[in-house]
């Protein structure tokens, strides 16, 4: 298991989508909200036992926004003074919009506690059972989104899966670190630019395929 209990979750999560890749779809708007209903109890026992502090499945939750809407999030838990909202998705439409939609839900809330004292972070969690757009991808990592597609391994994952390749699993946790220190309000100037982390992030998920063919 990942050290990190949001590591560990993200690791779960990947194993669930991946599982869908194999999975015929019968009526699809049907299985996609089932999915959603199904995903979103899962997360919220997941979360229970990894130690996480989740909410109840499709809260609204009740934090002060900008726009004064309040807004409900298919999953939710709190990890210290971070509160991560998730999404989840089961659709062949592009994951794009659907990942912006989300994002300025989580900016009306961020942006309430930017000008209030709130001490709590709000950070994404975009699980889709479809590919995502390298596009769409880049927006999420500017504003600290995490995205678990079938493709698409957690990095804690492939830290977990390495077995003999200490180069690699270095350079994962270089990654993880740089991955974690950009904020929700892509404050990153300072850091390396989007792109250039998922070039990297896809360079080192090749190299873990090919670790993975001699397992």
């Amino acid at each position: 298991m990942c050290e990190d209990p949001v590591g560990s979750l993200l690791c779960r999560l990947y194993l669930l989508v991946y599982s869908k890749l194999s999975v015929k779809k019968g009526n699809h708007i049907a299985e996609g909200y089932k999915f959603e209903d199904e995903t979103s109890e899962q997360i919220y026992h997941l979360a229970l036992e990894l130690g996480l502090e989740p909410n109840p499945p499709r809260m609204i939750l009740q934090l002060p926004t900008l726009s004064g809407n309040l807004h409900q999030f298919d999953a939710s838990f709190r990890h210290g003074k971070n509160i991560f909202v998730v999404e989840c998705k089961n659709t062949r439409l592009a994951a794009k919009d659907y990942i912006y939609y989300f994002n300025a839900k989580i900016l009306d809330y961020v942006l309430a506690s930017k000008e209030g004292s709130g001490e709590s972070t709000l950070r994404g969690i975009f699980l889709s059972t479809v590919p995502v757009a390298e596009s769409a991808w880049r927006y999420s990592l500017a504003y600290s989104i995490r995205v678990v597609d079938p493709i698409s391994p957690p990095i804690e994952y492939m830290i977990q899966t390495i077995a003999d390749d200490e180069i690699l699993k270095s350079a994962l946790r270089t990654l993880l670190d740089q991955v974690s220190e950009i904020t929700s309000m892509g404050n990153s100037l300072h850091l390396r630019k989007p792109s250039q982390l998922i070039d990297e992030y896809r360079f080192l998920c090749a190299r873990w395929r090919d670790s993975r063919k001699n397992v």
